[in-house]
């Protein structure tokens, strides 16, 4: 009488399987929360980054050679193993490099 009842191990093999997929499924995406929160990229960077090559382009097609000032932006020039190029290398406020561009001189 007791053998054909059907509990037992289907309904803790179903169990089992149910638990461990939810547990997988939320590890991931914890991990995805944590990987996502602590991202390296900051979108002021971003935006700033982007200030500073839409101005590079306008330069290259106007042909000047002098960058606007950008608010909190430290500009330094550095000499490169060739004559006509020089690396322009962008500074935020914490010191941080922003960005790092060739830029060819007359």
């Amino acid at each position: 009488m007791f053998l054909k009842r059907k509990i037992a191990a289907s309904s803790i093999a179903e169990v089992v399987i149910a638990i461990s997929v939810i547990a997988l499924c939320i590890g991931i995406a914890s991990l995805v929360f944590v990987r996502a929160t602590k991202s390296t990229v900051n979108f002021q960077e971003v935006r700033t980054q982007t200030e500073i090559q839409s101005q590079l382009w306008k330069n290259l097609f106007t042909l000047e050679n002098e960058m606007e000032d950008i608010d909190n932006i430290k500009i330094e020039r550095e000499s490169s193993n060739n004559d006509s190029i020089e690396r322009l290398v962008f500074i935020g406020e914490d010191g941080k490099v922003i960005l790092k561009q060739d830029w060819w001189v007359e």
